[in-house]
């Protein structure tokens, strides 16, 4: 498994979507130490496009779990800044990744954020 997070020390995570990003480096640390690739991107920091990343956040996992990146959800330019994002791909190797955090959960009938999403993997 391989995670990549996606947020920004520039500008702060928007109302709707909010995380806690120091909290969710640290838990990021933690989901590594077990043997997890993870990456972590400050776009405070990122020069060139990120529009290949929005895209397969856009287009890779199943309609059913990418409402929020989804047609009328977080724009390109909120991609890890307004919404910090979280990408989960289950093949090391993947361009597209198996889940997107934040989002909609059907089952849960709520928003499945960051820091929890992150604390459910260690779990495992």
């Amino acid at each position: 498994m391989r995670v990549e997070f996606y947020y920004s020390t520039k500008d702060a995570s928007g109302s709707q979507y909010t995380c806690n990003n120091a909290n969710a480096l640290e838990l990021l640390k933690k989901l590594e130490a077990k043997g997890t690739i993870v990456k972590v991107t400050d776009m405070a920091s990122l020069t060139g496009s990120i529009f290949m990343t929005y895209n397969a956040a856009v287009t890779g996992p199943k309609s059913s779990i990418r409402p929020v990146f989804g047609t009328k959800g977080a724009l390109e330019q909120e991609f890890g800044k307004a919404v910090p994002a979280l990408l989960v791909f289950n093949d090391d190797n993947g361009r597209y990744p198996d889940e997107v955090f934040p989002r909609m959960d059907r089952d849960l009938n709520r928003l499945l954020g960051i820091e929890e999403t992150v604390q459910n993997l260690i779990s495992k």
